[in-house]
C-alpha cells in the first residue's frame, strides 16, 4: 500500500473542503418551510401564526432575502418557534399567488393564529427589520 505524503494529505483536505458547500458543514438553524396546503392545515391544528412568503427563483431580491434574512439563526429560530412558515414559488403555484393578488416579489403575508390576515409586506425585508416585524405580530 503506497504511503501518502503530508503534502498529498493536505491537498486532499483542501480539495474536500472546497468541494463541500459551506451550508452543508454549517450548523445554521434553518427555517422549517412547509407547502401551502400542509402549512395552512398545521397552523389551524396547532393554533399558530402564519408566515406566508411568495418568491420566484429568478427574483434577485427573493434570493437576497433568502441569503441574508432567512439564513439568520435568530430569524429561523423565531419563525420555527412562533409561526408556521409557508413558502410559495409563484411560477409553480400561480393559483395561490392569484388568490393573494401577488404582483410584486418578494411578498410576505402575516396571519394571526385565528387566521385573520394581518396584511402583506411587499419587497425585500432586511433581517433586522424582519425580526422586529416578527416580534410585533
Amino acid at each position: 500500500m503506497p504511503k501518502l505524503s503530508g503534502f498529498t494529505i493536505f491537498l486532499l483536505v483542501v480539495f474536500i473542503l472546497n468541494a463541500t458547500p459551506i451550508e452543508s458543514i454549517s450548523s445554521q438553524n434553518l427555517i422549517e418551510w412547509k407547502s401551502y396546503t400542509i402549512g395552512m392545515d398545521a397552523a389551524k391544528n396547532n393554533n399558530k401564526m402564519i408566515f406566508l412568503h411568495f418568491y420566484a427563483k429568478w427574483c434577485g431580491y427573493c434570493e437576497k432575502m433568502e441569503k441574508e434574512s432567512f439564513q439568520d439563526d435568530s430569524i429561523a429560530e423565531y419563525l420555527n418557534d412562533n409561526f408556521i412558515s409557508i413558502r410559495v414559488d409563484i411560477d409553480e403555484e400561480q393559483n395561490i399567488a392569484e388568490i393573494y393578488n401577488v404582483f410584486a416579489l418578494p411578498t410576505t403575508y402575516f396571519f394571526a393564529s385565528s387566521g385573520e390576515k394581518l396584511g402583506p409586506v411587499p419587497g425585500y425585508i432586511s433581517k433586522d427589520r424582519l425580526l422586529t416585524m416578527l416580534k410585533k405580530v
